[in-house]
């Protein structure tokens, strides 16, 4: 249908030549920025760094890697952060795989007194990701999560549409999803690890905190987790009254 009516259409020779998408971080080292939020009761953090494609030969091995550090709800960031801390109501991590790099990050909002305990928390699971394989409860955990709730991707023709636009998007072979789920239960724990050693990269994290920054800044300091840059907003002082 497509090419019945838009066939005859010929490429402008002025247009530029597509591009490969690149993803590059702003800096190499870790950094801690706080977003000033004078009273806030919460603190916003998000903690990552710029991650990777989706078109990557361990792909499957990544999506079980993130499932076990922050995408199920038994997931360590998970039970560390709400279920064995109470910091929090969820936690989670993950990457957001696009043609070119997308951004790993971590997510989770706490009270404004746990910020800093809540991110050495997250800073030691994701140390304590790349130091050593999953247990055997968690890999079986994140392979039969992943492939159990594979079909419900496919419940309405708009998913399916999207998923095989998907494939065409990401230059994948046509095979991919029939092969997804195979590979998943491939995984091993050394897959496991081994993608967690490449691909998270404690030292060029960039950890930002909303939240009230006079409140955290002792506490952040005393933690010596990096440099710290605070942005304040100037607020405009308050007119005079019509009566002054």
């Amino acid at each position: 249908m497509a090419e019945s009516r838009f066939g005859a259409w010929g490429r402008n020779p002025a247009a530029d030549a597509p591009q490969k998408p690149e993803g590059k971080a702003a800096r190499s080292d870790r950094i801690v920025r706080v977003i000033h939020r004078p009273g806030a009761v919460q603190t916003e953090i998000r903690v990552g760094h710029v991650g990777v494609p989706r078109l990557i030969p361990d792909f499957h091995a990544v999506s079980v890697m993130s499932a076990i550090l922050g995408g199920l709800f038994n997931s360590r960031l998970n039970r560390k952060l709400r279920e064995e801390k109470g910091y929090t109501y969820g936690a989670g991590a993950g990457f957001d795989l696009r043609r070119g790099p997308g951004p790993f990050a971590v997510r989770a909002a706490v009270n404004t007194e746990v910020t800093v305990p809540a991110v050495v928390d997250m800073l030691f699971e994701l140390d304590g990701m790349r130091a050593g394989p999953p247990t055997a409860a968690e890999l079986d955990a994140a392979r039969d999560y992943l492939v159990g709730v594979f079909p419900l991707r496919f419940e309405t023709p708009p998913a399916v549409v999207g998923a095989i636009a998907g494939l065409f998007i990401h230059g994948l072979p046509m095979d991919e999803l029939d092969q997804y789920r195979p590979a998943i239960e491939a995984v091993t724990a050394a897959d496991v690890q081994s993608v967690a050693e490449r691909y998270i990269k404690p030292d060029e994290l960039a950890i930002v905190l909303v939240g009230d920054a006079d409140a955290i800044l002792p506490a952040l300091e005393g933690a010596a987790i990096g440099p710290i840059v605070v942005d304040r907003e100037e607020l405009p002082a308050p007119e005079a009254s019509a009566n002054a």
